[in-house]
């Protein structure tokens, strides 16, 4: 893939900006979509070209990056009214970073197939700070020939780019990974809210916490916000783990597979939800034991 191949991107949340950025320092045109005018506005202003339309972002790309949310999304982007599907030429590559369920990531490839589209399931983990950076950890698989069509695109925001096999594998190591990310998110919640019930010092408590054998990349990067109780709009959301780990669930059913701590995880995240903090970055899991804990 040469310099200035032009990549469709679709979806400019956290993630994806970060993304794009790469891409363009990187030497790709971007052609991007999102639902949010001021998300276009950014892109234009790092140089990319904004697409007032799925269709008007088909014509000029042969390899899309999708960065939406869950599948629901992903079906809307491709076969949804004024969707993909039917736009794209033949052999352009869609490539999809969503956490998805695997069930769904297989069939997508054979329904893409029939318009002779190429599906790259390439979910990613690392979050915002790993897009920006282009360090993110890619979970890639499909078709061989498909991913290697890929692989240049997302060298450019993945340091670590995995090939993993058939369609699907990618979904079902991102599942693997949610589940270890949710377990540690709501592991250190439940510790910073113990600390602070016992009246501790946060800062003490978070920095010794970090420095031994308790330590996790959850605990440091979300700890200092769970002690500040102050949480943004902006990071990966408690409504996103409510979605992942109930695809962990799934997982863990399908496969008879009794997974008791994460579905002890999977009430915390939905607790919080429940008490109208879903939008609020994940970190305020940590208040679903300072609840509990009250006397």
């Amino acid at each position: 893939m040469t310099a200035r191949k032009k990549v469709g991107f679709i979806g400019l949340g956290a993630m994806g900006r970060g993304a794009v950025g790469n891409l363009i320092a990187k030497g790709f045109d971007v052609v991007g979509c999102d639902v949010r005018p001021e998300a276009l506005e950014w892109l234009q202003a790092q140089g990319g070209v904004p697409a007032n339309s799925l269709a008007e972002m088909a014509g000029q790309v042969s390899v899309v990056v999708c960065f939406v949310v869950n599948s629901q999304q992903t079906e809307t982007v491709l076969f949804g009214d004024n969707g993909l599907v039917g736009k794209l030429a033949a052999g352009t590559v869609f490539i999809t970073c969503s956490t998805m369920d695997p069930g769904y990531v297989r069939a997508l490839e054979g329904r893409l197939a029939q318009h002779s589209i190429w599906l790259v399931d390439a979910p990613v983990t690392g979050g915002a700070v790993g897009a920006e950076r282009g360090q993110l950890t890619i979970m890639g698989s499909g078709k061989r020939e498909a991913f290697e069509l890929a692989r240049p695109v997302l060298e450019t925001f993945g340091t670590r780019v995995h090939y993993l096999g058939a369609a699907g594998c990618g979904a079902q190591m991102k599942i693997l990974n949610q589940l270890l990310c949710g377990v540690h998110l709501a592991a250190a919640g439940e510790a910073l809210a113990l600390a602070r019930r016992q009246g501790l010092p946060l800062d003490l408590t978070l920095e010794i916490l970090c420095s031994g054998a308790a330590g996790s990349w959850m605990l440091a990067d979300r700890g200092p916000r769970m002690i500040a109780g102050k949480f943004d709009d902006i990071t990966s959301a408690v409504d996103i783990f409510v979605k992942d780990m109930s695809l962990v669930l799934d997982a863990t059913r399908e496969s008879r597979f009794p997974a008791a701590l994460a579905h002890a995880a999977y009430l915390a995240f939905l607790g919080t939800a429940a008490r109208g903090l879903g939008a609020q970055d994940d970190s305020a899991v940590t208040t679903a034991y300072e609840v509990a804990t009250k006397s």
